[in-house]
């Protein structure tokens, strides 16, 4: 794949703040409209279908506020939802389907793989309250020189929403400064992230 895009933005947070805010979705209504209308299981505040008591009873539901799959009609991560008939030629009808994948390496990448592109995104530590993302949008070449492909369909999206996270994780730094802060206690729906966390201790 080729790189079509790179989006760089400095954000005044803690790298751990980055992580934590990535790892569970209570805050997602309240962020992000646009990626809520997309992606419907985010306006039910988790990240996994079964994150909530009873799942099993929805396990047949065909309703994306349950599957975890992208709104009806949509197929891509794009500002109107579409692939513009462009799929990554190695995709299954079962990845296309389920819309998104994700995968993360503590603490520096994560990449999330959609229907006609990969977004990579890079934490780099500047100092202990503030970071660099960096963000490639990668596609395949026969994407790229497609005239009727409008790359911007996808980059405005990608990018409207790492707008919106930047401004939260900001938030949340200055929040660690409202008051003497000493802990916390993680909700069940935060279960993600325990893991860095017992990573970070360790």
């Amino acid at each position: 794949m080729q790189c079509g895009h790179v989006w760089k933005k400095k954000i005044k947070c803690n790298w751990k703040l980055f992580w934590e805010n990535f790892n569970e979705c209570l805050h997602c209504p309240n962020i992000y409209p646009e990626l809520v209308d997309l992606v419907p299981l985010c306006s039910r505040r988790i990240i996994n279908k079964m994150d909530l008591p009873n799942w099993e009873t929805h396990n047949d539901s065909i309703e994306k506020k349950h599957t975890g799959e992208l709104k009806d009609g949509a197929e891509t991560w794009s500002t109107d939802g579409s692939s513009q008939g462009r799929s990554i030629k190695n995709l299954s009808s079962e990845d296309l389907a389920r819309g998104q994948l994700y995968a993360s390496a503590w603490p520096s990448v994560f990449i999330a793989g959609y229907a006609d592109h990969v977004r990579v995104v890079r934490v780099i530590l500047l100092d202990a309250e503030s970071i660099e993302l960096t963000a490639e949008w990668l596609f395949e070449p026969e994407t790229l020189n497609d005239p009727n492909y409008d790359i911007r369909n996808v980059i405005d999206f990608g990018t409207l929403v790492m707008e919106q996270d930047g401004r939260a994780y900001e938030l949340n730094q200055m929040g660690l400064r409202a008051e003497p802060f000493k802990g916390a206690v993680l909700m069940p729906e935060e279960y993600l992230l325990k893991k860095p966390h017992d990573w970070i201790r360790s």
